[in-house]
């Protein structure tokens, strides 16, 4: 190197970067349905689902195949130092992108279960979409993508969500920017139309620095298993130790 690097190059996900790794992102998942199809279905929990994908994501000939020059870390935490010098885990990104090495921009993508509720919608926005407002994920990021599971037409619970989102009581609490159009989301996607749904901007008045994050929103099939599933065994959990309970608890600590 014979020119010193911007400050953007050590903080900043480059935008153009963003489509091809949600496409890579969307084809894995695409091959992992069709090829083990009951060990990502529906019926799954989220951290079950993400772990499954981020295995798929990382394995170095499929990187290499897709020309996918970026690490694909799970359920990594946030540390933050407080003024006293003492440190906390705030959060945990369910899949961190990092371009070339630790150290470098990163790429915080967020899952949810989209099962065509209120319910899920509300946990998407505020158990999702808020961790990037409140600075839980993606401090001086301009990009973050939030990514829904769902088991039936996508087209569908994409105009559903993004309705969800326009609701002025929601659009208000996410701290939601309108567009040009005077639109609080911007459909077909204009960062990544390939492969996502729709964008949203949103303000981040308490973080510093305070500018604004743009938000991708992309939805995945995720179909129910026709066969009820076997319990899944993790090995790295311990003998003796019953998997879905600690799951949960990992899940809730966030």
């Amino acid at each position: 190197m014979t020119a010193a690097p911007s400050d953007a190059w050590f903080s900043v996900f480059p935008a153009p970067r963003i489509p091809d790794v949600l496409t890579y992102v969307g084809a894995t998942w695409d091959w992992l349905r069709s090829t083990f199809a009951a060990a990502v279905a529906f019926q799954h929990d989220e951290p079950t689902l993400t772990d499954n994908l981020c295995e798929a994501l990382a394995d170095r000939d499929r990187r290499l195949a897709n020309g996918m020059d970026c690490d694909f870390q799970s359920e990594t935490w946030e540390l933050r130092r407080a003024a006293d010098g003492t440190t906390d885990r705030l959060a945990r990104a369910d899949i961190r992108v990092i371009l070339g090495v630790p150290g470098t921009p990163h790429l915080v993508i967020e899952f949810k279960k989209l099962d065509g509720t209120a319910t899920a919608r509300w946990q998407y926005c505020f158990d999702g979409v808020n961790r990037f407002i409140e600075g839980k994920y993606a401090v001086g990021h301009a990009f973050g993508v939030m990514c829904g599971f769902h088991p039936g037409p996508l087209a569908d619970e994409a105009a559903s969500l993004a309705d969800y989102i326009r609701q002025p009581q929601y659009a208000t609490k996410l701290l939601c920017v309108a567009n040009a159009a005077g639109d609080v989301i911007t459909m077909p996607s204009a960062a990544a139309p390939v492969r996502v749904s729709f964008d949203t901007l949103h303000n981040r008045p308490l973080l510093t620095p305070a500018a604004p994050i743009e938000l991708l929103h992309m939805l995945v099939s995720c179909t129910n298993s026709l066969t009820p599933l076997p319990p899944i065994k993790r090995s790295r959990r311990g003998a003796g130790k019953a998997a879905q309970p600690k799951r949960r608890v990992r899940k809730a600590l966030r």
